[in-house]
């Protein structure tokens, strides 16, 4: 039978699993070898079922890495789990060589990590580059035409001789991903309107911490691909790579934003963004709060 700590151990280990929005065979493969390793009874069981079947959201996540942050705080409790996970490694015949690779990580990461003096947000990186470690890589024909075609007709349209290398190569591959999704919603009417412009900008600063240069860009993306067209699945497919669940239900804001910057959402908007969700793996409930606070936002409630 597991410790509570174990538990709190358990439950972290698979809402980070989950926050790309899915979770990987040997994610799976992983936290299964651990609930057996542990040997949870039948109550313990059902009380990790709904981190092991669906994402949870974000304040849950922080909520549980912080309790481990201070369940964790001991060197010894910390060396009961890397027992766990060098025995795990050193007798498990089934692991795959990725799946030892990342207990060996994991642990030799924890006998020299002391959680305590992490923050929330370490913490999680602490996870997901050790036992989670996502398997992303740009898609280069998709990288390449961005910087190519979408950044260098940007530059060379802006007055003030806009320059992409003032961010991180990763920051603006992403906005330029967003930029395109929220393009498809701007361009069902044809025209990204100022008032979408302003519309979207205010939420993004609500949603998001987007600093000048990175509102700049994303907004003259947006502009440049409504005029554009593009392979939906291929973008759709890259966003959902980079982005992790919980972010991507927060972007479902900003479509609404720009859809309901004229004063209206038209059904033809409200399908885009349905399809662009539904694509984005984002639940069909947060798609309708997202439309129904837009609503209330243009009825002045």
């Amino acid at each position: 039978m597991a410790t509570v700590k174990n538990l709190t151990l358990l439950k972290t280990l698979a809402a980070i699993a989950w926050a790309d929005g899915e979770m990987s065979e040997s994610e799976k493969n992983i936290l299964k070898r651990f609930y057996r390793k542990f040997h949870l009874s039948q109550k313990e069981m059902d009380s990790l079922k709904p981190y092991l079947l669906s994402p949870v959201p974000q304040s849950e996540q922080d909520r549980l890495l912080k309790k481990l942050s201070a369940e964790f705080g001991s060197k010894q409790e910390r060396e009961q789990v890397v027992d766990v996970l060098e025995e795990m490694a050193r007798a498990d015949k089934n692991l795959k060589d990725e799946e030892r690779e990342l207990l060996e990580t994991f642990a030799r990461h924890l006998k020299k990590s002391s959680i305590t003096k992490r923050t929330v947000g370490k913490i999680r990186n602490f996870f997901e580059s050790t036992i989670f470690q996502p398997a992303y890589e740009k898609n280069p024909e998709l990288h390449q035409y961005f910087r190519n075609q979408v950044l260098k007709s940007i530059e060379l349209k802006s007055n003030d001789g806009f320059k992409k290398s003032r961010l991180a190569e990763d920051d603006v591959y992403f906005l330029c991903l967003f930029g395109t999704l929220l393009a498809s919603v701007a361009h069902v009417d044809e025209d990204f309107h100022e008032e979408e412009k302003k519309a979207l900008l205010r939420v993004l600063k609500e949603r998001f911490e987007y600093k000048g240069k990175e509102l700049e860009l994303l907004l003259e993306v947006v502009a440049e691909q409504a005029e554009r067209g593009f392979d939906f699945d291929e973008v759709t497919r890259e966003f959902n790579k980079l982005y992790s669940y919980n972010d991507r239900v927060a972007t479902v804001d900003c479509f609404f934003a720009v859809a309901a910057a004229d004063g209206d959402i038209s059904h033809e908007e409200a399908e885009e963004i349905r399809r662009i969700t539904k694509a984005l793996r984002i639940p069909h409930s947060a798609f309708k709060d997202s439309k129904v606070r837009a609503l209330n936002r243009l009825r002045g409630r």
